[in-house]
C-alpha cells in the first residue's frame, strides 16, 4: 500500500515514522523547505525561538505518549512560569485570588467566589467562567484577551476551549503553567523531533499540492505532475481539502516578532522570571510576550547576559487555531461527514479534524487512528464518520 502524507508538522511527521515502522510505503509532501508545521525552531542572533508550541508536556495525554516523544528527542526538564499584565501591575496566571489581592480587589473577589453557582452553565465560554471564577476575575483577566485573540464575542465560544486549556481552575493556588507533570525543553531545538521522526522516510519539500482527486486517488503538484496513492492522510485544512464548498471555517493565528533584551531587563513575579506574560487588556495590540531565555536551559554565550522574547500579536489572516462555536461546529460536521464517503482519504490533526492540539495530544491522537487503520477501507461510511470521532476525541484528550 502506498500511502501518501500531506503536511510533515507534528501530525503528519509522527502519522509518517508510525506507519512506516510498521512496513508502509509512505511518502510526505511538505510545501516548506523544512518540516515542523508550528513547531519549527527559528533562529536569530545566536538565540533559539519557537512559533508555536514552547515546551513538551504531558496536558492530556498518557505515559505512552510522554516515551514515544522521549524516544524521538533528547529532552531535559524545565519550568516554566506565567503572569498578566493587567492595569500596569504584574498579576499571577493563571488568575486566582492572589491575582485579585495585587489589583486590590481580593475582598470583592471571594464574596463572589462564595456566591458561584453550584451547577456550572456549560452553554458557552463566558457563562462557564463566570460560573468558575465570577465576574471580577473573568473582566480583568479572560473577557478581553479572548475578544482581542479569536475576534468574536466570547459567547460564541464552546466552554470546551476553557476546559481544554485549563482556565478557571486552581483558584486558591499561586500556579506556575505545566510544572505539576512531566515539563520539557529538546537539549537542542525542536527541529531535532523532525529529523529522528523523518529518518529515512521519503519526503519532498517545497511542493505545493494543486489539486486533489479523490475519485481517481491522485493528487497534483508543481505544474501537472500526478502521484497515485492507495491512501492519502491529508493534514491540511478540512475546508481547503474540499475547496470550501461548505463555507470557510474560522481560524485564528498570531505573527510573532524577537526581540533581544539584556537578562536584567526581563519581567520578574516573586524573584522568578517570567516565561509567558499575557496582556488581556484591549488597549495592548499584542496578546503575550515569552520569554525563551527563562525555560531553555541554556547558560552559555549569548543566553549569558541576554534572552530573546517573542511579542505575539493576533493575526485574522492566519489560520492555525480552529474557532469552535455552533456556527462552525456544524460546518465542520459537514466536512466530517462529506470524508467518511472516501475510503482511500484520512483528514487529520489540528487542521483536518479542526482540533486544538498540543504536542502531546497531537501522538495520542496517532495512536487512536492506529486502531482502526487497518479496517478504514473495508468499513462503510457511517462507521469511518464513528472512526473520526473516536479519533477526534474531547476537550478531555
Amino acid at each position: 500500500m502506498k500511502i501518501v502524507i500531506i503536511g510533515s508538522g507534528v501530525a503528519g511527521s509522527v502519522l509518517a515514522r508510525t506507519l512506516s515502522d510498521e512496513g508502509y510505503n509512505v511518502l510526505v509532501l511538505e510545501k516548506s523547505k523544512r518540516a515542523g508545521g508550528m513547531c519549527k525552531s527559528y533562529y536569530y542572533k545566536g538565540f533559539t525561538y519557537e512559533y508555536g508550541p514552547h515546551i513538551l508536556a504531558n496536558h492530556h495525554a498518557s505515559v505512552e505518549v510522554e516515551k514515544f516523544i522521549k524516544k524521538h528527542i533528547n529532552t531535559e526538564k524545565t519550568k516554566l512560569t506565567s503572569a498578566s499584565y493587567v492595569k500596569n501591575k504584574i498579576c499571577y496566571y493563571p488568575p486566582s485570588i492572589h491575582s485579585a489581592e495585587v489589583l486590590g480587589l481580593k475582598q470583592k473577589v471571594l464574596k463572589e467566589i462564595s456566591n458561584l453557582p453550584k451547577k456550572i452553565d456549560h452553554k458557552n465560554f463566558e457563562t462557564y467562567l463566570l460560573g468558575k471564577v465570577g465576574p471580577t476575575l473573568y473582566n480583568n483577566f479572560f473577557k478581553n484577551f479572548t475578544s482581542k485573540f479569536w475576534r468574536v464575542n466570547p459567547k460564541k465560544i464552546s466552554s470546551d476551549w476553557a476546559k481544554t486549556r485549563k482556565l478557571g481552575e486552581s483558584i486558591y493556588k499561586k500556579q506556575m503553567f505545566f510544572n505539576e507533570k512531566w515539563c520539557s525543553y529538546p537539549k537542542n531545538d525542536w527541529n531535532e523531533l523532525f529529523v529522528n521522526l523523518l529518518k529515512n522516510i521519503n519526503i519532498i519539500y517545497d511542493v505545493k499540492v494543486k489539486r486533489v482527486n479523490l475519485n481517481k486517488k491522485y493528487l497534483v503538484i508543481n505544474q501537472k505532475e500526478k502521484i497515485h496513492y492507495d491512501q492519502l492522510i491529508s493534514t491540511i485544512n478540512i475546508d481547503e481539502l474540499f475547496d470550501y464548498k461548505y463555507g470557510k471555517l474560522y481560524y485564528a493565528g498570531y505573527d510573532i516578532v524577537p526581540k533581544i533584551i539584556d537578562l536584567k531587563k526581563q519581567k520578574n513575579l516573586d524573584g522568578k522570571a517570567i516565561s509567558m506574560l499575557y496582556y488581556p487588556e484591549s488597549k495592548y495590540r499584542h496578546c503575550r510576550i515569552t520569554n525563551y531565555g527563562t525555560f531553555q536551559n541554556k547558560k552559555t554565550y549569548p543566553y549569558n547576559s541576554k534572552t530573546i522574547l517573542t511579542i505575539e500579536t493576533p493575526n485574522a489572516k492566519k489560520r492555525l487555531y480552529p474557532l469552535l462555536d455552533d456556527k462552525n461546529i456544524k460546518i465542520f460536521d459537514k466536512y466530517l461527514t462529506e470524508a467518511s464517503k472516501y475510503k482511500n482519504l484520512i483528514t487529520f490533526g489540528r487542521l483536518g479534524l479542526y482540533k486544538y492540539l498540543t504536542t502531546d495530544t497531537t501522538v495520542a491522537m496517532v495512536f487512536r487512528l492506529k486502531k482502526f487503520f487497518k479496517n478504514w477501507q473495508e468499513v462503510s461510511s457511517s462507521k469511518r464518520y464513528d472512526f473520526y470521532k473516536t479519533i477526534r476525541g474531547s476537550w478531555k484528550n
